[in-house]
C-alpha cells in the first residue's frame, strides 16, 4: 500500500539537487510505487461501441485532461509574474559575461552580480560545458539576440490560463481505480450502473515499450510506447509548475540560438502534472495511466483480468460482452445491490454462462 508521506517526498525529491542524480531518484520512485502497488486497478466503461470494441481487442484508449469532467483536473499553478522577472534578468547579456568571466573566482559568491541568480546563471555555464560563453554571445547575430528577446517579451502578450492550460492536452492519460465497487464511480463513468468495468493485472501495466516484443530502445524503434503507473495526489493545492514552465520557456527560447541544450530542473514535472486533484475526489482511490508515445497512436494492447458487468446493464450489451470474454477466457461477474441488508453496498456475484 501506497504511503501518502513517503510517496510525497519522492515526488518532491526528483528535482535536481547539487551531488545528487536525479535520475536515481526517479527510479527511487518508481521502485516504491512498483513495490506497493495493488494487484489489480479497474476501469470503468460505459457500453458505447468504442468501448466494447476496445474490450474485444483488448486495447485501452488513451485521453487527455481537457476533455475530463473536472475542469480543475491537471490545471497547474504556474506564477506568470515570477518568471518574467527571472526571464529579464536572464536577458542581460552583459552581466551574464561578467559572470562568466568570474565564475572561477574563489570570491565570486560575495561578488557575483546581484541581476542573475547565482543557481540560473550556472545552470546556462555548465549546458555550455567547456564553451567559451563570451565568444558565443559575441559571434551570435544581433538578429538572434532580437529573436530571443521577442519571444521572450511575447510573454506580456499571452494570458495566463494559456499557459495553465497548455499541459491538459500534452500527455495521453488512463484513470484507474483501486475499486471496482465504488457506487458513485458506477454512476458517473459506467453511465449509471449500466456499463462495465474492466479488471487488468497491475503488472501487466508496467512500464515497458509496448509496441516492440522485441529488444528495441527509444532510440531506434519509430514506435515506441512506455506507460508511467501513478497514484494520484489528493491535496488542496494544485500543482505548482512554476519552476517546469520557466525551464520549458527558455529552453524553447534558447534553441533558438542553436548553441546548447537548456537542462529541466525537474525531469518528472511532466508526469508530476497529471497527478495532482483536490481532496473532495479522494474516494476514487485513483491511478494514473500515462502514455509517452513517438507516434500518434494513443492506445496500448493489454489483456484485461476480468469484467465486471453493471446491475443496470440491458441484455443486449451483457450478451455481447459475455461472449467476448468467453472467447478469451476472462472472468466474468454480475454486480448487484444488496435491499436485504442495512448498508449501502454493490457485491459481485460469478456470472452463470
Amino acid at each position: 500500500m501506497i504511503d501518502k508521506k513517503t510517496y510525497f517526498n519522492l515526488l518532491n525529491n526528483t528535482v535536481k539537487k547539487a551531488n545528487k542524480n536525479d535520475l536515481d531518484s526517479i527510479k527511487e520512485l518508481l521502485t516504491y510505487i512498483n513495490m506497493n502497488k495493488p494487484k489489480s486497478l479497474f476501469h470503468y466503461r460505459s457500453c458505447s461501441e468504442r468501448s466494447i470494441e476496445a474490450f474485444r481487442n483488448n486495447q485501452i484508449f488513451f485521453n487527455f485532461a481537457i476533455n475530463f469532467n473536472d475542469p480543475y483536473d491537471c490545471l497547474v499553478y504556474c506564477d506568470i509574474d515570477a518568471i518574467k522577472k527571472q526571464i529579464s534578468k536572464m536577458l542581460d547579456f552583459k552581466n551574464l559575461l561578467k559572470l562568466s568571466e568570474s565564475i572561477n573566482d574563489k570570491n565570486f559568491i560575495e561578488n557575483r552580480p546581484v541581476q542573475i541568480p547565482f543557481e540560473e546563471a550556472q545552470k546556462v555555464l555548465n549546458s555550455l560545458k567547456n564553451q567559451n560563453i563570451k565568444d558565443i554571445f559575441n559571434t551570435i547575430p544581433q538578429e538572434s539576440l532580437d529573436t530571443i528577446s521577442n519571444y521572450l517579451e511575447s510573454l506580456s502578450t499571452n494570458t495566463h490560463n494559456e499557459y495553465v492550460s497548455f499541459y491538459k492536452s500534452q500527455m495521453p492519460i488512463v484513470c484507474l481505480s483501486e475499486k471496482y465497487n465504488n457506487i458513485l464511480m458506477w454512476s458517473h463513468y459506467a453511465d449509471n450502473h449500466k456499463g462495465f468495468v474492466i479488471e487488468y493485472d497491475t503488472d501487466s501495466l508496467q512500464t515497458k515499450c509496448i509496441a516492440c516484443p522485441e529488444n528495441k530502445t527509444l532510440n531506434n524503434c519509430t514506435n515506441w510506447k512506455e506507460v508511467i503507473l501513478l497514484p494520484i495526489v489528493y491535496t488542496n493545492k494544485r500543482f505548482n509548475a512554476t519552476d517546469y514552465i520557466y525551464d520549458n520557456i527558455l529552453k524553447t527560447a534558447f534553441q533558438k540560438l542553436g548553441n546548447f541544450n537548456w537542462d529541466l530542473s525537474d525531469k518528472f514535472a511532466q508526469y508530476k502534472v497529471n497527478i495532482y486533484k483536490h481532496k473532495c475526489w479522494s474516494y476514487e482511490k485513483e491511478w494514473r495511466l500515462q502514455l509517452y508515445r513517438l507516434s500518434n497512436d494513443n492506445s496500448i494492447t493489454v489483456k484485461p483480468k476480468a469484467i465486471y458487468l453493471g446491475c443496470r446493464i440491458s441484455k443486449c450489451y451483457e450478451d455481447i460482452l459475455v461472449k467476448y470474454a468467453k472467447e478469451q477466457n476472462i472472468d466474468i461477474y454480475k454486480m448487484a445491490e444488496n435491499p436485504s441488508k442495512i448498508k449501502y453496498s454493490l457485491t459481485k456475484k460469478k456470472y452463470k454462462c
